[in-house]
């Protein structure tokens, strides 16, 4: 047995189940519906076969530890056996009750937890089942997140079920956040979801959207094993404008792996802010193509983790023709025995003159056995440019701790209120007043319930 076909022999077993599982339920899609989805499953398996599982060899890959997921089958998360309207979807909301969302459990469209009414004429909010009824949608599938050279959006795409498709028309701006909510609930056996997120910003468009992955707390908190494969696409036209901010919170046994995959236009810019709050291991993959002049993106990422928690953020910006700019910022809070990693490259193109790119990785351990690794990157084939990066890993500041605590104020609080002050430079970057203050209760209750990432502060 060959060494890919180690990799990938728990996915394909299950692949194959959850081929004959689908064909028994796609009896109403349309012949030429039904046909595309087999035959798109059946090349996503292809490549998956080819490209194998990444492992430490691979450079890209040094920091996440794949090996669990070759030794453990993960079949399709089964439908969920809660009735839908316990799950209280609004909790997961970042307080936007009453904004429009798609809800996903266990990776299946819940509409009688969505809202979908209220928007602009001709935008677009649905679930990608639905919407590959339309010929176009399907052909935009895999254009930007290609399952030739990713292994996760090969298997993302050999397992495609439902995901989130939006559609912003030309010079349309749509003020309210849109939510994708990805909830999974916990089950006694490893299971899998692999969400898809398809997303086109026509010319001119304004649009803020909030990718949520979280595990529903209502029944047995055991917490089983889950793998969550997440997959989004973002397509920007000139001039476009599309902020997200991407929570991952599923518990302390999920594997998730995330790639978020752009293409922009000219003069369009995209915002990222990507907040994980642990789990075994989280890896957010940032691959970002700034295809024609002016474009400018903005990648930010904050990461508070404990115990055994690890989470890899990796980002490629590639800037591939003149006048545009890029900037990452990324800090994590590392405490118990965690390890947190950040890779960012920033390719500039022979061609590319005139580029600015700025990156930097900050790093706060609060613990003797957290550990954060970093690598900034540049590769620059052009002269004209400018660019920077850095990286810091240290400590609290101890004559702040000593201020705080002549002040009365105690060793824990004394602790959080630093800890949220270094977070707030990501928090605040989201540039909304109603997702800021939901991110910063989230990194509150984060910060005040996690007792291993007080442990030293009750050393004092």
């Amino acid at each position: 047995m060959t060494s890919t076909a180690t990799q990938t022999q728990p996915f394909e077993a299950e692949f194959e189940r959850h081929v004959s599982e689908c064909a028994d339920v796609s009896g109403s899609l349309q012949p030429d519906l039904r046909e595309w989805f087999v035959e798109t499953r059946a090349a996503g398996m292809a490549s998956f076969r080819s490209l194998g599982l990444p492992g430490p060899r691979d450079e890209d890959w040094l920091y996440t530890n794949t090996t669990p997921l070759r030794r453990t089958p993960f079949p399709a998360a089964p439908a969920t056996a809660i009735v839908p309207e316990s799950l209280a979807a609004h909790r997961f909301a970042l307080g936007l009750d009453e904004t429009p969302r798609l809800v996903f459990l266990n990776g299946r469209y819940e509409p009688s937890l969505s809202i979908t009414a209220g928007l602009p004429k001709g935008v677009v909010f649905s679930n990608l089942a639905t919407a590959f009824e339309d010929a176009s949608v399907r052909e935009r599938l895999g254009r930007i997140a290609s399952q030739d050279v990713h292994p996760f959006a090969a298997l993302n795409t050999a397992f495609l079920q439902d995901g989130a498709y939006v559609h912003i028309p030309a010079g349309v701006d749509v003020e309210q956040p849109l939510q994708l909510l990805f909830l999974h609930t916990p089950t006694g056996e490893a299971v899998a979801v692999h969400p898809r997120v398809l997303v086109r910003a026509e010319a001119g468009s304004r649009a803020t959207i909030v990718e949520r992955y979280g595990i529903d707390c209502i029944g047995a908190l055991a917490g089983g094993t889950c793998l969550t494969n997440a997959i989004s696409e973002y397509d920007l036209a000139a001039s476009a404008s599309v902020r997200v901010v991407r929570v991952q919170r599923e518990g302390t046994r999920t594997y998730h792996v995330g790639l978020t995959a752009v293409r922009q236009g000219q003069d369009s810019r995209f915002d990222s802010t990507a907040v994980s709050l642990g789990g075994a291991l989280d890896r957010n993959e940032a691959q970002l193509e700034l295809a024609e002049p002016g474009a400018t993106c903005s990648l930010n990422g904050l990461y508070v983790i404990s115990n055994k928690e690890h989470v890899d953020n990796h980002t490629i910006v590639r800037h591939a023709v003149p006048h545009c700019q890029s900037a990452q910022l990324f800090k994590g809070i590392l405490a118990g025995q965690s390890r947190g990693a950040f890779t960012g490259r920033v390719i500039v193109a022979p061609h590319a003159q005139k580029t600015e790119a700025t990156q930097a990785n900050h790093n706060l351990l609060l613990s003797r056995e957290a550990t954060a690794q970093t690598r900034p990157q540049l590769e620059i084939y052009a002269d004209d440019v400018k660019c920077d990066h850095g990286a810091t890993i240290g400590r609290l500041d101890e004559d702040a701790l000593y201020y705080l605590r002549t002040r009365g104020i105690g060793p824990i609080r004394s602790r959080n209120l630093l800890v949220h002050a270094f977070a707030s430079e990501i928090t605040e970057a989201v540039g909304q007043a109603d997702l800021t203050a939901g991110l910063e209760a989230l990194l509150a209750a984060r910060l005040e319930a996690g007792p291993a990432i007080q442990t030293d502060a009750s050393e004092d």
